[in-house]
């Protein structure tokens, strides 16, 4: 390169060269020098304080006290995609295909929640349901409903409260005339029964103060919780509706941003997708491995719990889904169910429950999934 240079100031310092030339090599050396010159990307990795490994492009002065490696040095820029796959590879050291699978499960974190997806390309294309990332008009109509019982409920007793409140400033007036009376009363064995009746009449009236003051202040920290409450909610759903950026948890608890890439109408799927990271990816399962009894496994976040794993068999099949007795949380919801292998069977999506069974499992077929989403994923 510097020889390259050498040349081209030699060139114009002997004033030989044509400025139609000159302009060629000033293209041929920015050229070279932009395609080859390597570009610093230092990729550091550090430990929180839960324990969790992270993975950053620049150096966090505020964990300063704790351990800082530098996992990867300079790369050339056109190599700046990370290799995630290789670095969970290393962390968990996977001894079978089911741990192997786990690597490319996510947890999807949203403002209405939390579900579980994974990583059906190198590319960072995440497959999950739609309704980790949408809520269904279903569950905002039942939202609605449940705001509008309370609301209902703190009126009756905003009103009970007011009708007792008029009881007892009753009471009180009644005991003030009492008292008037007694008053006006000569003193004798009469008064004396006639004070005792007064005074516990007073008592009386003391303790519906404090029972009636403390039923006030709980009235108003019940209606701050719900009033709170639906701020937060409209606030959530406001945010579902508009978000197409979301937050993926990898199985060392490390958070990127994904985002939305394509969204099913007919199926309760949704596509995510990181950029610039070459990730871990599970391979769809044939026709022929999907069988009747096959062992799989359902990998998720149920309840928030990461990295989870239920087992069971494939119990049957029903127009686009793949029905399992495995165990299917809330929080499984875009997880992936998977054969001994490794091979992804279906996207993990509800649980019906009846009054006879704890609960039959469903997942949509990956096949659906490749269908629905063959013009969002690369071809290999």
């Amino acid at each position: 390169m510097n020889r390259l240079f050498g040349m081209f100031i030699t060139s114009i310092g002997k004033g030989g060269c044509h400025p139609e030339t000159k302009g060629q090599w000033i293209r041929v050396c920015l050229l070279i020098l932009f395609s080859s010159t390597p570009a610093v990307a230092e990729m550091y990795k550090y430990q929180d304080e839960h324990g969790n490994w992270h993975y950053t492009d620049r150096p966090r002065p505020d964990v300063a006290q704790q351990p800082v490696e530098i996992v990867s040095k300079s790369t050339t820029k056109n190599l700046s995609t990370r290799d995630l796959k290789t670095f969970l590879q290393a962390r968990f050291s996977p001894q079978n295909p089911l741990q192997e699978a786990t690597l490319s499960t996510v947890m999807v974190k949203t403002s209405i929640g939390t579900g579980s997806g994974f990583f059906i390309s190198r590319e960072g294309h995440i497959v999950t349901n739609r309704h980790v990332i949408k809520l269904p008009e279903e569950k905002r109509d039942e939202l609605e409903q449940s705001f509008a019982d309370a609301k209902g409920k703190i009126e009756y007793y905003r009103k009970r409260l007011a009708w007792r409140e008029q009881e007892l400033e009753k009471f009180g007036k009644d005991l003030a005339q009492y008292q008037a009376y007694l008053d006006s009363l000569p003193e004798g064995r009469g008064k004396a029964e006639k004070r005792a009746y007064y005074q516990s009449k007073r008592d009386q009236y003391q303790e519906l103060q404090r029972e009636l003051a403390a039923d006030r202040r709980e009235f108003h920290e019940v209606e701050r919780e719900v009033t709170t409450k639906r701020r937060e909610a409209d606030w959530k759903l406001a945010v579902s509706g508009a978000t197409n950026t979301f937050i993926i948890v990898l199985k060392d608890g490390t958070e990127l941003n994904a985002s939305l890439s394509a969204v099913s109408r007919e199926h309760d799927l949704a596509l995510l997708k990181v950029d610039q990271y070459q990730t871990p990816t599970l391979e769809p399962a044939a026709p022929y491995e999907i069988t009747h009894g096959a062992p799989v496994y359902a990998i998720g976040s149920p309840i928030g719990l990461r990295d989870s794993i239920s087992t069971g068999v494939i119990s049957g099949f029903e127009s686009s889904f793949v029905r399992t007795d495995a165990k299917i949380y809330p929080g499984n919801s875009g997880g992936p169910l998977v054969l001994e292998n490794g091979h992804v069977v279906g996207v993990n999506t509800k649980k019906a429950i009846t009054e006879k069974f704890e609960g039959i499992g469903y997942a949509i077929d990956i096949g659906t999934v490749l269908r629905e989403f063959t013009k969002d994923l690369p071809r290999n």
